[in-house]
Order: C-alpha cells, then structure tokens, then sequence
C-alpha cells in the first residue's frame, strides 16, 4: 500500500492509499473507491487479521485499486465552509482527482467503485463528467431513507430542481454541524447480520466525517434520479440482501440510460457489506465483473 495525494479542484489535494498488484491484469484496471457516510477510505483496508481488507484482496486478484478520503474525510482537507460541500461540488473535486490517476495509468481501464454515499458521489462525477469507463455502486439505490425523513424533507422528494435550492438549509436544520462525526461502522441496523467482535472493532476504527449535505441528499427519495439517468456505461449492483436499499430487484430500473446492469445480492450480508461473514463472495463477483468488461 502507497499513500498518495491526489490534486483536486477546490482543496490542496484529495488523500487516497494505491494497493498494487504483484502481476496486473492485461489490460490494467484501476478501481477508483469511495467510501460511505461517516468512513474514511480505510472502510476499504480494515485491519482485522488480514481478512477484512477488499483492497488488498482485489490487488490479489491483479486490480489496481485506489482509495481515496473525500474532500473533508479523513486524511483529505476541510475546505474553507463545508456547508458548500453538495453532491455536484464533490463530485466536481473527485472528477479532477480521477483525471489525475487516469494520467498515472492512460491505457488502464478506470472503474468507479463507491459503496453508499461513495456510490452516489460516483454517480455525480459520472453524470458530471463522465470519468469512468464503468461503475460498481454497492449498497446504494435512488430510493433513499423516506422512513426516516421529516415531513420537509419529505416534500422534496422526487423533485430535483426545488430540491437542490433547499438541501443546505434542510440539512443545516437535521445535523447542525457540516461535517458530524459518522456513526453508520458499527450500527446494528447497517450491520443487519452477526458479525465477529474485531470486524465490529476494525469497521468502528475506520469512522470518520459526515459530509452532512451529501448525506440527506442520499437519503431524499428521487433527489438524484437525473444523475442516474445519465450513467450509460456498464453497471455492476451489489447489495446485501439485509441492506437499507429496499428490493434489490427494483434498482435497475433506476438506471435506464445503462443498458449493461449487473445485479448481485451477497447472502448474509447488510449495508457494510466489508464485515459481513460472506464478504469475499461479493469481492470476487465484483473482479470477475471488472475484469471481463
């Protein structure tokens, strides 16, 4: 594993760890991957015994695999009001960030992978600019969180434009603070299956900042569909079958710009998908996808 700091529009540069394959796959795949709410990018190297880190085992298998802390996560900078942080302005910073290892690697085949929020960021910036060659989104659907929403967040659901005017100050109401200490790691109900004592100690250690308005934008049913009807490259899917993203099967529709969709339901698995007991199955299905593209 190398650390890296990778320049991006709006902050000095974007923090991001590259685990290098002993022998790469011909031609070379990078995987570019974004953590969710309240992780930093060590949601993908979790240090339990070795068996815990989907960095390190997709480098095994000859990935090029880049994890990267957003814009005020973890190791990456604050900028000066986080409050301006939305999904569009993200995404705009990891774009630049991507352009900026698809010079490291020009002939590679570049994939986003995001799990939850890193899922939806993922869809921005390939919306925005389109970046990738591929997306692998897990853990994430437009659905949102309607169950937990208040009746003012509620009233923008499914209305985009009104509702990308009103995020910040819905969101300033909700969390009060831009950037609150994340609390998804080791929650019973993003956990949604028994998981050994160290995952649960390794998952709590990886925690990091809530990007607040980003947050309740994942949360708003049909805040993003715009952005999802514009993804037109392949799609890989995979979710848990106790996740937060309701039935698993009604996602793809949520994409209809993307004629190549790929859905995976990882059995004994929640939204962490990383400790789940099962979590290798859904590591290797989403290899075999990447690298048969």
């Amino acid at each position: 594993m190398t650390p890296l700091e990778i320049g991006a529009a709006g902050v000095p540069f974007l923090a991001a760890d590259v685990f290098a394959p002993e022998e790469g796959h011909d031609p070379a795949v990078v995987l570019m991957c974004l953590p969710g709410g309240g992780m930093t990018r060590r949601y993908f190297d979790i240090d339990v015994d070795g068996s815990y880190s989907m960095a390190r085992h997709l480098a095994s298998k000859g990935a090029v695999v880049v994890a990267v802390d957003p814009p005020a996560v973890g190791e990456s900078p604050v900028p000066p009001d986080p409050w301006q942080l939305t999904c569009p302005v993200l995404a705009a910073m990891y774009a630049d960030a991507v352009g900026r290892v698809r010079g490291m690697f020009p002939t590679a085949r570049v994939i986003g992978v995001g799990h939850s929020l890193g899922a939806l960021l993922t869809v921005y910036a390939q919306a925005a600019r389109r970046c990738f060659d591929a997306v692998a989104l897990l853990g994430f659907a437009g659905g949102g969180l309607p169950s937990v929403l208040t009746p003012e967040e509620l009233a923008i659901a499914d209305r985009p434009v009104p509702a990308r005017e009103e995020i910040v100050a819905l969101a300033q109401a909700r969390f009060g603070r831009p950037l609150p200490r994340g609390t998804t790691g080791p929650s019973d109900m993003l956990l949604g299956v028994p998981v050994e004592d160290a995952a649960r100690a390794g998952i709590t250690a990886v925690g990091g900042a809530l990007l607040a308005v980003a947050g309740l934008t994942s949360m708003i049913p049909g805040m993003s569909a715009p952005e999802l009807a514009a993804v037109d490259v392949p799609v890989f899917l995979g979710v848990g079958d106790h996740d937060i993203t309701g039935d698993a099967h009604r996602i793809p529709a949520q994409l209809p710009g993307a004629g190549d969709v790929t859905l995976y339901v990882l059995e004994r698995s929640g939204h962490n998908h990383n400790v789940a007991p099962s979590r290798h199955l859904l590591w290797d299905r989403l290899w075999r996808w990447a690298a048969a593209l």
